[in-house]
């Protein structure tokens, strides 16, 4: 388990195509404060995806051995893909008490909860399974069969929304960061993270 913290480890999480990264974004852009955690996968770079900017890829050898290490708080597999997450950034924002957003797979997310019990779990939902197919589609990234393994996959998912404190549907861009905006304050209220706040103002009285 990670050191307790007063910051935000935001773990956001939903099927492929849902708009995690969309959502990400415009929170990174709205939230200047939050740093992203990038994750480490296997998989070839799509489209204009950057090494280090949208995840560290890597071939599996590597990966496998940062696993042997410890390096990686989690991991999943998917296509005969792996995706983690480093623990090193994840370590280093607690230490500091920073904010970090993590955007991570439904069961790495539920790994990091384990590890780190004060994290916030979000769990973005399509407004219906028209819609995800479509997103998917137009990403003209992946075949036909791989896109219906992806909304296989997304039912699997969405049976286990329950595990997660907040479920969101991502539908209009601007509610949906309204919404996690009202989170973020709602969380940053919490006495575990302003327990250290109010000891010092309660030490003023001695």
């Amino acid at each position: 388990m990670l050191k307790k913290s007063d910051s935000i480890v935001l773990c956001i999480s939903g099927p492929s195509g849902v708009g995690k990264g969309t959502v990400i974004n415009s929170l990174l852009e709205k939230f200047p404060e939050f740093s992203l955690s990038i994750s480490m996968t296997t998989r070839k770079p799509r489209g204009q995806e950057k090494d280090g900017v949208d995840y560290y890829f890597c071939e599996k050898e590597e990966f496998e051995s940062l696993i042997a290490k410890k390096e990686i708080i989690e991991y999943d597999i998917y296509s005969n893909e792996y995706y983690g997450t480093p623990i090193g950034p994840i370590r280093e924002s607690i230490k500091e008490k920073k904010d970090i957003i993590l955007d991570i797979t439904l069961a790495g997310s539920l790994q990091i909860k384990k590890l780190i019990p004060q994290a916030v779990m979000v769990f973005l939902l399509p407004p219906n399974l028209y819609e995800l197919e479509k997103r998917l589609t137009e990403r003209q990234t992946e075949s036909k069969e791989a896109i219906k393994a992806r909304m296989q996959h997304a039912k699997l998912e969405m049976v286990h929304a329950s595990k997660f404190e907040y479920t969101l549907i991502n539908n209009k861009i601007n509610d949906t960061i309204n919404c996690l905006e009202a989170i973020i304050v709602a969380e940053k209220c919490k006495y575990l993270r302003q327990e250290e706040f109010i000891n010092e103002i309660i030490a003023q009285f001695q």
